[in-house]
């Protein structure tokens, strides 16, 4: 099986539970499958958390990796990326500021990535219940029937374990 990383992946890692400074292993790990194209993310997610996290770990971090890791948009995907846009924008229960925020961020590219290449999404975000005003990803990826779990699920399937 292969994923798509959401930024919140790496930004929730490093600013929580995996730190560069106490969980080196994790980053190791996540290089590792990506270098055996397991894991990938979209330029889009890099572009989002290296202009959020100037001068940091993780900017740095993502900056050494080659451009080769993360997928470029081809025309498949831009066409699918235009489908949710347009299913979110018309979609009257979100509010018009969610909407906006959501199209603005790297998550519709990721579910158009995904949707097109057969990926699933890792996502920290949860399902929301309907008549919510926010966009999630999980919900939009049920709506284009696209695959998505969590990091620790993905880490409970592969086995991984950081240890010292």
């Amino acid at each position: 099986m292969k994923y798509l990383l959401d930024a919140n992946i790496f930004i929730e890692a490093k600013n929580r539970y995996y730190s560069f400074e106490i969980a080196e292993g994790f980053w190791e790990w996540l290089a590792l499958l990506a270098d055996e194209q397991s894991f990938l993310t979209i330029k889009e997610v890099r572009e989002e958390i290296i202009n959020s996290y100037h001068d940091d770990q993780l900017e740095a971090w993502l900056k050494a990796f080659p451009l080769k890791q993360f997928i470029d948009t081809d025309l498949e995907i831009q066409a699918n990326q235009r489908k949710i846009a347009n299913y979110v924008l018309n979609h009257e229960v979100f509010s018009p500021e969610n909407k906006y925020r959501f199209l603005e961020k790297a998550d519709p590219w990721l579910i158009a990535t995904a949707m097109t290449r057969g990926y699933t999404v890792i996502t920290h975000e949860s399902k929301v219940g309907e008549g919510t005003k926010k966009v999630k990803i999980p919900n939009i990826c049920e709506v284009f029937g696209v695959d998505y779990t969590n990091l620790f699920e993905v880490m409970k399937a592969k086995k991984v374990k950081l240890k010292l």
